[in-house]
């Protein structure tokens, strides 16, 4: 009869051993994996609730997974570790591997008391599930609240489910890993397909060669994310936003901008990174930048030509982004290459683009990308500037890349190429965007003088300005300007003349001026105001004669700059034209001679720098 009901038990055991197989090929939950497996111990010998602990590699404890009872448990469950110190009923379980019972859990001081008491244990019975000799797993049966009686063929069940159920429990390991290798590898084929798309597309536009603008709108139409490509000195060479709502403002990094490079935060970031590597940095919300960025260096023989900035927008950055920036700044690299030996064939670079603007040359698509391989915005206003020497002047003009170094070293946020020509050294200087033309013409030309002053404390060089330039199409007619302020500059020479003017500061007359002879406009000057250069308060007329020309013919305003009443502005216009002759308040020839006299004094030395002149009188 015993040997009847053994039979039946293990074909019990065998049956529910099936169904846990069946599940190993239907769910890929190892949770409800466990919990089928509680459950069918609990089943085959009788046991209201039952507890799954699994091994953890790295501390050698077990750690709870899930419960099987009558209401939920598996909360608790995980919360629970067994195996430690003073657990000696977890350890003699791994000692044996064999089931241990525990008959009266209040007594024996084999398990964590406290535990027993809080889990209302009385009887139990721990399994350990044996895999090529060690123990992945224990499970625990008990009554909840009540004595139970395992019996040596309940032990035996027991023993034998859990070890088949440890086998089971590997194959799902098995299982899982051979799903995560494939879906890892699904993911890298997915990944290699899109690298090799982006690969197609950059190659494709290097090919044709398109410019870095075209090649930064890419990367964005492949990463939706905001992108910038940035020269050696982190100026800004192309740029590109995603799609923006209707209305809404382009984003771009700002992550290497001239105010974000200085905050120290950002400045220790950016020196941290490699040279060859690419890198994520921030977020840095101090600063206003609460997003990462992805920072590939251009590296060309261990020189490092430029960088690409990836912006998180939209989504996290991922490997993807990495790949692809990656790659991005290897076609960068070689675009770069190819274009610099390019210019490096006639000139350099910038000298020849510079040589291209002055000419003139027809094909402004090609001017924009060459300009912005050299760190050139065209859209930019700049300012053309003509470095020459006296006529007659022993002193040499210095090398080409030394004048242009000077400029650099004078406006280090500015862009600077130069170049050299018959008369002289051009020097285009990037002027500021924001403000009057003007102000952007001033603002180059104190870069202009400190940039002389570098070259050649003693002043022997002298240096012509043009107005400011908009469109590729604008530096012939500045590289003219340049030319007739620096023939003038040359022509009037004398002690304590000026060696740096502006197309501005002579105006028309610099035309007249560029051809004239010093002789003959000595003369003319004696002529037209000799009178007021006789005149014991010739220097009060004088100022009186230049703020009245400065500021439009206005009385009003002449008199408020020199700080005199109005009475006064027409007391000394009348002695004016006592004195040369001259109806400087009425008539238009003779304040077109004045004007031009007053330039050649002006150009000599003997006045004072114009000021500003208000909008309207």
């Amino acid at each position: 009869m015993g040997s009847d009901v053994d039979s039946r038990a293990y074909r019990e055991a065998i049956r529910a051993f099936a169904d846990v197989a069946t599940a190993l090929l239907e769910t890929r939950d190892r949770d409800d994996l466990l919990r089928l497996i509680g459950r069918k111990l609990c089943e085959l010998v009788g046991a209201p609730r039952c507890s799954v602990y699994l091994r953890d590699d790295a501390s050698g404890l077990y750690r709870g997974q899930v419960g099987y009872a009558d209401h939920d448990i598996d909360a608790m469950v995980k919360k629970l570790t067994c195996g430690t110190d003073a657990d000696g009923f977890t350890r003699e379980i791994v000692e044996t591997q064999a089931p241990v019972l525990v008959e009266n859990a209040a007594t024996d001081p084999r398990p964590v008391r406290s535990t027993m008491r809080a889990w209302h244990v009385v009887t139990m019975l721990g399994v350990p599930m044996v895999l090529q000799g060690e123990v992945i797993g224990i499970v625990f049966l008990d009554g909840e609240d009540q004595a139970m009686t395992f019996t040596a063929l309940d032990r035996a069940l027991a023993s034998a489910f859990a070890e088949l159920a440890a086998v089971v429990l590997a194959q799902e390991k098995l299982n899982a890993d051979l799903r995560s290798t494939l879906d890892t590898v699904a993911r890298q084929n997915q990944v290699l397909r899109r690298v090799s798309a982006v690969d197609d597309k950059l190659t494709g536009l290097v090919l044709d060669g398109r410019n870095l603008r075209e090649i930064a709108q890419a990367v964005t139409d492949l990463t939706h994310k905001p992108c910038s490509i940035h020269d050696a000195q982190n100026r800004r060479l192309a740029c590109a936003s995603p799609e923006t709502p209707e209305g809404g403002a382009p984003v771009r990094p700002r992550l290497l901008d001239p105010d974000m490079v200085q905050v120290p935060e950002i400045a220790d970031a950016l020196a941290a990174l490699s040279s060859k590597k690419a890198a994520v940095v921030g977020p840095f919300p101090s600063a206003g930048l609460p997003n990462r960025f992805l920072v590939a260096p251009v590296t060309v023989r261990d020189d490092q030509w430029a960088t690409l900035v990836l912006m998180e927008h939209g989504a996290r950055l991922s490997g993807f982004d990495m790949i692809m920036s990656r790659r991005t700044a290897t076609v960068i690299a070689l675009e770069m290459s190819a274009e610099r030996r390019a210019a490096n064939a006639e000139w350099n670079a910038r000298a020849s683009l510079a040589g291209e603007l002055i000419r003139g040359n027809a094909d402004t698509t090609q001017i924009e990308h060459r300009a912005q391989f050299v760190g050139m915005d065209l859209d930019q206003p700049h300012v053309l500037c003509l470095v020459s020497s006296r006529s007659g002047d022993a002193a040499s003009l210095p090398d080409v890349r030394a004048v242009g170094d000077a400029f650099r070293d004078a406006a280090p946020h500015h862009g600077v190429i130069a170049t050299g020509v018959a008369e002289g050294i051009v020097v285009i200087v990037e002027a500021p965007a924001d403000g009057p033309t003007l102000a952007g013409v001033a603002a180059v030309k104190e870069v202009a003088a400190a940039a002389l002053a570098a070259l050649d404390p003693d002043g022997r060089l002298i240096a012509g300005m043009s107005t400011v330039c908009r469109r590729p199409t604008d530096y012939v007619r500045a590289y003219t300007q340049a030319l007739q302020v620096v023939r003038c500059l040359d022509t009037f020479h004398r002690a304590g003349s000026v060696d740096l003017l502006a197309a501005d500061d002579l105006g028309a007359g610099r035309m007249f001026l560029a051809n004239a002879d010093a002789d003959e406009a000595e003369r003319f000057v004696e002529e037209t105001l000799g009178g007021l250069l006789d005149d014991s308060v010739a220097g009060d007329l004088l100022l009186t004669l230049c703020s009245f020309f400065e500021h439009g013919r206005s009385i009003r305003w002449s008199a408020a700059d020199l700080g005199v009443h109005e009475n006064t502005i027409r007391y000394r216009l009348a002695r004016i034209e006592e004195l040369t002759g001259l109806a400087i308040a009425t008539g238009s020839d003779a304040q077109l001679s004045a004007q031009l006299a007053l330039l050649v004094l002006r150009l000599q030395g003997r006045l004072p720098a114009p000021k500003a002149a208000p909008a309207t009188e």
